[in-house]
């Protein structure tokens, strides 16, 4: 099975597209799919240009066996074995007309060939080496070009022109993470289908390719866990202390309340597709006081004395009802809805929406006396202390520390290729699909100027 923290690929169909629009690029046109050659080769002149006609393919598969033993290497010698297994594809290059002379005797025609080449991965970054190339050397010979010249020029013409071609071809940066740490990424050709690279968390098991599952319906791709989500909101938001308190009512008769706790962290998931923020907070306790000159005139109408009494010995709270109560809200933890976007810069930013609601669980024992003036007041109390939780904790909690926090920096790629630059951005503006409950997917486009 699978494993990784973060994975970046680029699909067969997306290779392709990429070829293509490299194809279709005038500049492109003059300086990689056409080339001219005058040299002398063992005393034969030699004067010819190789024009590519159609946008070279990529399959990401290895060549057959009979394919491989029939190719050359840059030696001009033909393979012997099978191909190699690791990360091998092969590049194929439908329509090559020539043109020029030999000798002075003119020479044309047009054929195929196909290369085969190896991919890895270092530094983050893609290289490609052609392997060897093979051809029907009758093709050639037909338009007067023999073995000796087709050894060298047309193999390495081939070797060079892929691998000059696949510079245009690269995959989204791993990106880097605030305090977090990596192993050492891998890369695998998966499914013989896209070219994929992968990193676990140093805290994580090693990262693995087997029965990998890309991402649907995208040709470039990142692949995020929610462990990394989450350990960046681990580092960004912890055991964040709160002491907050309203008051509702009139010098009558009020009721007043405070709670404090610690907001202690806010984790992500996933369930059926939905993304969620999952906010625990701990070490919540609540205080009230019901008051005013209603309580007063309770008190004292009840017992005179006691209450003088109690005037003197306690001045702040004789006119006052008051309760500290423990709190505990449903659900546990708080479960509110979170939005993961991409910025004109690239960056995958994280914000958590508004609580819409919750319940609080608590029981305030009010010591003293409640008259009738107080019992609106007292009633409306439960309300009030959820209220303070909603307005005065939860949601500007939300409001300040959880807004567009960076779970990633821009995974974008720039490569410049004969006066071409090439481009992979992620595509801003959009909220970013998930995969399996556990991969939040961004896809990526290539731009070419």
């Amino acid at each position: 099975m699978a494993n990784f923290d973060i994975a970046v690929g680029l699909t067969q169909s997306g290779l392709n597209s990429t070829l293509a629009s490299l194809f279709g690029n005038s500049t492109a046109q003059s300086k990689l799919f056409t080339q001219s050659f005058s040299q002398t080769v063992s005393g034969i002149p030699v004067d010819i240009t190789l024009k590519i006609g159609n946008a070279p393919t990529i399959v990401l598969a290895p060549p057959t066996a009979a394919y491989w033993q029939q190719s050359y290497n840059a030696q001009g010698q033909t393979q012997t074995g099978n191909p190699p297994s690791e990360n091998v594809f092969q590049i194929l290059i439908s329509s090559l007309s020539v043109s020029g002379s030999v000798s002075g005797v003119p020479v044309s025609g047009s054929t195929s060939f196909q290369v085969y080449a190896k991919i890895t991965f270092t530094n983050n970054t893609l290289s490609f080496q052609g392997l060897s190339v093979w051809l029907d050397e009758s093709a050639w010979n037909k338009m007067g070009l023999t073995t000796l010249l087709v050894n060298a020029i047309i193999i390495p013409y081939g070797l060079n022109t892929v691998n000059n071609l696949l510079k245009a071809i690269s995959i989204p940066q791993i990106p880097t993470f605030s305090g977090i740490s990596f192993q050492t990424p891998i890369l695998g050709i998966t499914n013989a289908n896209e070219i994929v690279a992968a990193t676990s968390m140093t805290s994580s098991s090693a990262p693995s390719l087997d029965s990998y599952t890309p991402p649907t319906a995208l040709d470039i791709f990142l692949q995020a866990d929610l462990a990394v989500t989450n350990a960046v909101l681990a580092a960004e938001i912890k055991n964040y202390t709160f002491n907050e308190s309203a008051k509702k009512g009139d010098s009558a008769a009020y009721a007043s309340a405070a709670i404090k706790g610690t907001v202690q962290s806010v984790r992500a998931s996933i369930t059926s597709g939905t993304t969620n923020a999952e906010i625990a907070v701990t070490n919540i306790s609540g205080y009230g006081e019901l008051g005013g000159t209603a309580t007063a005139v309770a008190k004292t109408l009840l017992c005179p004395i006691g209450t003088a009494i109690d005037a003197i010995s306690n001045p702040s709270d004789w006119d006052k009802i008051i309760s500290s109560f423990a709190i505990t809200y449903s659900p546990d933890p708080l479960t509110v809805p979170f939005s993961l976007t991409v910025n004109t810069d690239g960056d995958v930013l994280l914000s958590v929406g508004q609580l819409s609601s919750a319940t609080l669980i608590f029981a305030p024992q009010w010591s003293g006396v409640i008259g009738s003036a107080l019992a609106a007041v007292a009633a409306s109390f439960a309300d009030l202390v959820t209220s303070i939780f909603k307005e005065k904790v939860v949601n500007p909690f939300i409001h300040d520390f959880a807004q567009n926090i960076t779970v990633w920096s821009s995974a974008s790629v720039s490569t410049d290729l004969e006066g071409i630059t090439i481009k992979i951005s992620p595509n801003t503006g959009t909220a970013l699909s998930t995969l399996d409950d556990t991969y939040i997917v961004e896809g990526f486009t290539v731009s070419f100027s």
